[in-house]
């Protein structure tokens, strides 16, 4: 669904002093480069190959727009878009921009407190990239990295460090720093005893990856212990759940990986840390590793910013295997194209493109397969030649139960669910030589018929469609006529408006107007923070202004005549069904017959008749 923002929420007065504060022309100059052109700017568009710039910035407006690309908004959303983040992301970063703090909102800290445990894991990145570069007992570390191939660049380019084997190593750099005991707890760099006597470090005798969001901040670190040490311990471990930190929903390397992603429209996942980096120093710069889990939706849904394909690249093993089966459930649930490279048994990543190089890892990461011809090649290897419908129905349940709950999660439009699901039903059918309809007919008995029912019924309403004359009037009336907005808000209710773009649009200006707010357009674009909604309101107050400067009060003008109009015309429909539906004297029939004909003439904009020009002609 879109990104839609209540009408307040505690972080109303934020935006308000964001947009007080930060103006647009210094945010959009901050990613590209702008030159006056009249009374705006322009620049290059950042989000399609632009020979001549084509992108307009309005400082009067505070809003931008690409005609090319049919996109603009406002400052939140350009930082949405170019830095494939939420809307409350966004309001962050130009939050932190302005100096200004984010309020406490339910289940999260306040801006302040974050910004501390960031400074903490910023501070314990430094302390460890410190010790792995000098320290006497980091020497096993360094050469374990070494015998991974990665070089002191890159070590130094991702800030790989070490934390000794001690219980308090960390704590006791913290006293020294006088770092606050609670924030390392928070931060999920120390541990309280069970008998709560003290604390100890985390992450001991471990060679250190800082894990950073996709604005380059270090949330996290992933450590791993080496070699032949502790066989007691796991391999690898993870900071845990924090307010910073969510593993199922963040992936290592993504910073760096951005824009490389950007470009090639190909996100590789990779299973390790050191599989990303050996990639990473090859040249490869569109690889990212998982925290330790399996591929998600969530790691797919923030893929999808960035890329129209992801490669997962798995070990060739058992494990691989299993990973291959879990995959097919992000495919079936998110619209992108996932795929599944095998490595040879027995090697992972980070060793083949030591071993073979850059080529021909991408020759492997090439030939890639789709998950789903994966899993129906492990089935019919696993049926018996001779199996009936029966057996092999039962084999391809494996497939079709993900198919069967993937709708309840996809943010797929119904319509492209039911694409995709046509066209998953009909490979399958192919390949096992089953009738489709024995297959849908079994995905809906495990999804549930009234499940089934209701897809099928769902409206797609992923995109407002185009304005409509009526609801473009309104808006351009609502956008451009600041002295019109009495009268619709008092005449014009949502539902006299013929779509969902429309209503909301509406629906908004009176909410600002029952709190008081100025109904402008500014104020709309925080009101309404849907990307696809803020471009219409955008295009609709240009459209406006290309036609030059117009008299409010003559534009008022027509616009209440196109009230009275409509009016007169939904007047006309009752008259006239009532006299298709109901049983009239002669009487009444004629004088509905009479108002039926004034709301018509009205409805059409023509003068009422005298009385004079409504009577008989006299005999000549």
């Amino acid at each position: 669904m879109p990104l839609q923002q209540p009408s307040s929420t505690p972080w109303d007065d934020v935006k308000e002093r964001v947009r007080e504060s930060v103006d647009i022309v210094d945010v959009v100059g901050s990613y590209i480069s702008l030159r006056r052109q009249g009374k705006g700017m322009t620049g290059l568009c950042p989000w399609h190959d632009d020979s001549k710039p084509s992108l307009q910035v309005n400082p009067e407006r505070q809003t931008y727009r690409c005609w090319v690309c049919d996109v603009g908004g406002d400052l939140f959303s350009f930082v949405m878009r170019m830095e494939k983040v939420e809307f409350r992301e966004a309001l962050e970063q130009l939050a932190d921009r302005a100096g200004i703090s984010m309020p406490r909102g339910r289940g999260s800290l306040p801006a302040d407190d974050k910004a501390a445990l960031r400074s903490v894991m910023t501070w314990a990145a430094e302390r460890f990239c410190d010790c792995l570069r000098s320290a006497a007992d980091a020497a096993a570390a360094r050469d374990y990295l070494r015998s991974r191939g990665l070089t002191a660049a890159t070590i130094d380019r991702f800030q790989l460090g070490f934390a000794p084997q001690s219980w308090d190593w960390l704590l006791r750099q913290a006293a020294a720093a006088a770092l606050s005991r609670a924030d390392l707890v928070k931060a999920g760099l120390v541990i309280e005893r069970d008998d709560h006597s003290g604390h100890y470090d985390r992450f001991r005798g471990r060679v250190m990856f800082p894990i950073r969001d996709p604005q380059g901040r270090c949330v996290a670190f992933g450590g791993r212990v080496l070699p032949g040490e502790r066989s007691d311990s796991a391999k690898y471990i993870n900071s845990p759940e924090t307010p910073l930190f969510s593993k199922s929903s963040m992936l290592y390397g993504l910073d760096t990986a951005r824009d490389a992603m950007t470009q090639s429209r190909r996100a590789i996942v990779v299973e390790g840390y050191t599989d990303c980096l050996a990639a990473r120093q090859a040249g490869i710069d569109d690889v990212v590793a998982v925290l330790g889990t399996a591929l998600g939706e969530r790691h797919a849904k923030l893929l999808r910013r960035y890329a129209d394909r992801i490669v997962l690249v798995l070990d060739g093993d058992d494990a691989g295997r299993r990973r291959a089966n879990e995959v097919l459930e992000v495919l079936l649930a998110e619209p992108i194209d996932v795929r599944i490279a095998r490595m040879p048994s027995g090697v992972d990543p980070c060793e083949f493109i030591l071993a073979s190089g850059r080529e021909a890892f991408e020759s492997l990461v090439e030939s890639a397969s789709d998950p789903l011809d994966y899993r129906m090649d492990e089935v019919l290897a696993s049926l018996a030649p001779d199996a009936g419908d029966d057996a092999a129905l039962a084999s391809v349940e494996s497939v079709l139960k993900p198919l069967a709950t993937a709708s309840t999660r996809s943010s797929l439009p119904p319509s492209q669910q039911r694409l995709r699901e046509d066209q998953i039903l009909g490979r399958l059918s192919r390949r096992f030589g089953l009738s489709r309809d024995v297959l849908r007919s079994r995905v809906l008995e495990l999804r549930g018929a009234s499940t089934g029912a209701a897809m099928s019924s769902s409206a797609d309403d992923s995109r407002p469609p185009r304005l409509p004359a009526w609801d473009r009037e309104v808006l351009e009336v609502l956008v451009g006529v600041p002295d019109s907005v009495g009268l619709i808000v008092r005449e014009v209710k949502p539902a006299d408006l013929e779509t969902p773009a429309g209503r909301t649009v509406v629906e908004a200006a009176h909410r600002l107007h029952a709190a008081g707010r100025q109904v402008a357009l500014s104020n709309l674009l925080m009101e309404i923070a849907d990307p696809l909604l803020q471009s219409l309101l955008v295009a609709v107050d240009e459209a406006g202004a290309a036609r030059g400067p117009i008299d409010p009060h003559e534009r008022v003008g027509h616009f209440t005549d196109a009230l009275r109009r409509r009016s007169a015309e939904r007047q006309a429909h009752a008259s006239a069904r009532t006299l298709k539906t109901s049983r009239l004297d002669s009487l009444a029939e004629a004088e509905l017959l009479e108002r039926l004909l004034a709301e018509r003439r009205t409805a059409q904009g023509i003068p009422e008749l005298s009385e004079q020009g409504m009577t008989e002609p006299k005999d000549g």
